[in-house]
């Protein structure tokens, strides 16, 4: 994973540059790794299709259900909220707060109370994804930009320094507080 990258991942490897250059396995060990798994392994960097990122992703999903722990949750576009809506609104029943980010445009989007939708148009967010919850550490999660159309390059991380970094990138760029620390 050497090189120079930009984006939001990029950001955030550019404060942690270090994790750039850790391990890269084959994409198609990420969807065999159960959560304890990933946990194992601390930290991860990845570049993958959709279909990894949506098992890491359940993943944590399932964590925050079990542990009862907000979640904040990035989609590059609305459609990829409307996906999974359904599960998140069932989801809210034993987490305590939902953060979904994604770029809406002018959609009116209609959620429970407790799922906070903010849209993300225009701003460096826009090809993120990313799905965080509270650990028994601090936050971690998977943080992940595509880079090409249904390409991602990323990372998963226990460490909770570089989770609240990219938590309080992400709010910053959002002008929101997000109370998953």
């Amino acid at each position: 994973m050497t090189g120079s990258y930009e984006g939001f991942v990029g950001e955030i490897w550019h404060e942690f540059p270090q994790l750039a250059e850790w391990h890269d396995d084959d994409p198609k060990l990420l969807q065999l790794w159960d959560l304890d798994t990933f946990i194992e392994a601390g930290y991860h960097n990845f570049h993958a299709e959709r279909k990894q990122l949506f098992h890491i992703s359940k993943l944590i999903e399932s964590y925050a259900q079990e542990h009862s722990q907000p979640l904040l949750a990035t989609f590059e576009k609305i459609k990829r909220y409307k996906f999974v809506e359904k599960r998140y609104q069932r989801m809210i029943e034993n987490i305590p707060k939902i953060w979904v980010v994604a770029d809406y445009g002018t959609t009116k989007i209609d959620t429970p109370a407790k799922i906070d939708v903010i849209n993300c148009k225009n701003t460096s967010l826009i090809d993120v994804w990313s799905v965080i919850t509270r650990g028994p550490y601090g936050p971690f999660g998977l943080i992940a930009e595509e880079y090409e159309d249904g390409k991602f390059r990323g990372f998963f991380t226990l460490n909770p320094t570089v989770c609240r970094h990219a938590v309080d990138t992400m709010g910053k760029v959002l002008g929101k507080k997000f109370n998953i620390q």
